[in-house]
């Protein structure tokens, strides 16, 4: 090995190395912390989704049963994840300080990316990251360590070829399996029960829960106490090759309980699937996804013990010691596993990211209208119109009469439960699917991602339950083709990020450890403070307790006017920012301003969604008219906030090009306006709020004047580019200058039109 690393990576003798090396598996412990905290926010939709958005029961309630299910794996988990020891890389081509430097970018890149995902609720694979983060680290260090010894780089001598093509060919086929089983599986369910779920479930309850409740049972034994020293070798072996054995009998035994509980005690059957469902999936969870945080740490600490003991044996120096001792079977110590489970339980409960990225989930497959986060692009039109197309086939194919009768199982007639996103036979079939295909591969020893199954399966059961209408059908496809490119993202980031990172920790050393550590700091810090950022907006808008309250309209009227008020307030401070801005020629302020008026427009696109779910709601006398009122100004409103972007932009296109000032005069002029703009509108929210006519505060004779002056201008000012005293890029900037305020003007007038026209008309009579 080469020196050339080892006089960067260590101190100089065998004491001060095993100092150096302790630091790092601190190092590497304490990043194992954050990579649990940041892993169980995006991993907890995996269990959390079917009972959340089925309102199977509070969500304390729900969180209890996941916490102890969360707590039970933990402590049954016994088993390291040898992906981390041996899956990726050939251990014995890498000596102890080579390994080292491959453990410690794969954690410093774990912990920023899912941290990134997290910020943005897009739930991601918590083992597709690990995988392709050993991958990257381990190809990265193994290509250098060959070409600096003079050797070819024969990628199956440091590169497990065959275990990693067939961990990363089953994760991904597990998508289009999950996808279709889930799609497959409600369709059919849907069809027997249909939505009228008390009648079903007396016809078929005990049947249906035997199935699943066999389904989640077989799950538990075979994936949550996998590697456990509950469950023997032996016997996970006898149950595997006595599989039809096994789930006989639990389906008649559950068939017979559930027939008990349903007629004897009244009990609701699905809501014991979705809640055992839900402790058995995080209980799965944690016995296995949780080495994905801490497997790669662990790892770093064995392999710190091996190199220890041999060093004390021999006084082998960390470049030379050849880490053969991870290709053997290890285990993570019972205590350091009921630590990380404590960890994931606090997690669990505190974390706002998790219920982010679980709400993703929730929403692309809530039954019914509402706020479509996504959306639409070419390629979610292209599928939906495909989709129609075959579906107008199989009708023609079926019949007039057969694709009325399976029309007609399928009609929800408002039996989802208030607040819920749907009901509890899809969270059932959600948890029963996802448990069949997880243990059936885990049987047949093929990987899979929990979280590509769970998410997958159900996107299949909403589809199939037709919760994807003609009209959101294109965002929600739009929400799921963004949430499959993020893990295709996912991956090629991971080797990415991963290989930088350990050449990074090859060639810096020291140094270069606490840079690759201060910009996993950096990245953790931007990511919470964008977080922050979007969750203020949300809170900005209406809750829906806020939405259903029934108040008089004339109180809805005040209400109302408040906001126009505020938001005209808003757009009177951003119009005098960017014509002092370019009177200034303050290209910094131009940009803020423009960024701000961005992030105002998105706030009205998702506050005029918002008025139709509430009057949808809503009833009352006039609400129509008031509907109407709120749908016409804001559209009035969204006008004026395009306007003034066109003129902010413009001006900061202008300023950023380096063009030049106009002339004295004519920011003479801006100054003015601005100063006139600012008093007109502050006379349009007072004649809003005070509902007075017009004549009182002499609006109109302000309006008028105020587009007089600009007529005025603009003819000076195309005299000006007629007989060439200004440039054409500067006479075009001053021109729309002016005509962006002159339609400021014009609609600040109508805003107020359309108020005082309502409150004479429906509020004053």
């Amino acid at each position: 090995m080469s020196s050339y690393t080892v006089e960067r990576f260590i101190f100089g003798d065998s004491i001060q190395a095993t100092m150096w090396y302790q630091l790092l598996v601190f190092v590497l412990f304490a990043l194992a912390v954050i990579d649990l905290v940041v892993g169980v926010s995006n991993d907890a939709a995996n269990f959390l989704n079917s009972a959340i958005g089925s309102k199977v029961a509070t969500v304390k309630t729900i969180l209890i049963i996941a916490s102890i299910g969360v707590l039970a794996g933990a402590v049954a988990s016994e088993g390291m994840m040898e992906v981390a020891r041996k899956g990726i890389f050939v251990p014995g081509y890498f000596s102890f300080d080579h390994i080292m430097m491959v453990f410690l970018a794969v954690m410093i890149t774990d912990i920023i990316l899912l941290d990134v995902y997290n910020s943005f609720g897009l739930p991601t694979s918590t083992t597709v990251s690990i995988v392709f983060e050993l991958l990257g680290s381990a190809f990265v260090i193994g290509t250098i360590v060959t070409l600096q010894a003079g050797r070819d780089v024969v990628l199956d001598q440091f590169i497990n070829l065959s275990t990693a093509s067939k961990i990363i060919s089953g994760i991904f086929l597990s998508v289009l399996v999950a996808f279709s089983s889930g799609a497959l599986v409600q369709f059919l369910i849907r069809t027997v029960f249909t939505f009228d779920l008390d009648k079903g479930m007396k016809r078929f309850g005990p049947l249906f829960t035997g199935i699943a409740l066999t389904a989640i049972t077989y799950f538990l034994l075979i994936k949550g106490l996998k590697g456990s020293s509950l469950l023997s070798e032996g016997a996970h072996t006898w149950i595997q090759e006595n599989t039809l054995q096994v789930l006989s009998v639990s389906v008649v035994v559950w068939f017979i309980l559930a027939f008990i509980l349903q007629r004897a005690l009244k009990v609701n059957l699905l809501r014991l699937i979705v809640l055992m469902g839900t402790f058995s999936l995080a209980m799965a969870f944690a016995g296995n996804d949780l080495v994905n945080f801490i497997g790669v740490s662990v790892a770093g600490w064995q392999s710190f013990q091996a190199w220890t003991d041999a060093n004390l044996a021999t006084g082998i120096g960390p470049d030379s010691y050849l880490m053969n001792a991870l290709a053997s079977k290890g285990k993570a110590p019972i205590i350091l596993l009921i630590g990380a489970g404590a960890v994931m339980i606090v997690t669990l409960w505190r974390s706002k990211k998790a219920r982010n990225v679980s709400q993703t989930e929730v929403q692309l497959a809530r039954q019914g209208e509402g706020n479509e986060r996504f959306r639409p692009n070419m390629m979610s039109r292209s599928i939906v119109g495909l989709s129609i197309k075959i579906g107008e086939g199989f009708s023609a194919v079926l019949g007039k009469n057969a694709t009325q009768w399976i029309s007609g199982r399928f009609e929800s007639k408002g039996t989802v439960a208030e607040g819920a996103s749907f009901d509890l036979l899809r969270a059932s079939v959600n948890l029963m699917t996802a448990s069949i295909i997880i243990s059936y591969a885990t049987s047949l020893k093929l990987p899979l991602s929990t979280t590509y199954v769970t998410f997958m399966v159900a996107m299949g059961t909403s589809l199939a339950d037709r919760a994807w209408g003609k009209e959101s059908a294109v965002y929600r496809v739009a929400g799921v083709l963004q949430v499959l490119g993020g893990w295709v993202f996912t991956a090629i980031t991971a080797f990415i990020m991963s290989g930088i990172f350990a050449s990074i920790l090859f060639y810096g050393g020291k140094a270069g450890l606490i840079i690759a550590l201060l910009l996993a700091v950096f990245s953790l810090l931007r990511s919470n403070k964008l977080f922050k950022a979007v969750e203020a907006e949300v809170d900005a808008l209406p809750t829906e307790a806020e939405d259903q309250a029934r108040e008089a309209l004339s109180q809805r009227f005040e209400n109302h006017k408040e906001v126009v008020s505020d938001d005209l307030r808003n757009l009177d401070k951003l119009i005098t920012l960017s014509l002092r801005s370019l009177v200034g020629s303050n290209k910094d302020i131009l940009a803020e301003t423009a960024k701000r008026l961005k992030s105002e427009q998105k706030k009205m696109e998702k506050s005029f969604s918002k008025l139709f779910a509430k009057h949808k709601e809503e009833g009352g006398e006039h609400i129509v008219e008031f509907t109407r009122l709120q749908v016409e100004s804001h559209a009035k409103i969204e006008d004026l906030y395009r306007l003034t972007r066109n003129l902010v932009e413009e001006c900061l296109d202008h300023v950023s090009n380096y063009g030049s000032m106009p002339r004295r005069s004519y920011l003479d002029f801006i100054l003015q306006s601005e100063d006139e703009m600012k008093r007109y509108i502050s006379d349009v929210r007072r004649q809003i709020r005070s509902n007075r006519p017009e004549d009182s505060g002499l609006l109109g004779d302000k309006s008028d004047g105020l587009k007089e002056t600009f007529m005025n201008r603009l003819n000076h000012e195309l005299d000006y580019m007629a007989n060439g005293e200004v440039s054409l890029r500067l006479g075009k900037l001053q021109v729309k200058i002016i005509l962006d305020l002159m339609g400021i003007v014009d609609l600040g007038e109508e805003v107020y039109r359309k108020h005082f026209d309502f409150y004479r008309t429906y509020v004053k009579e």
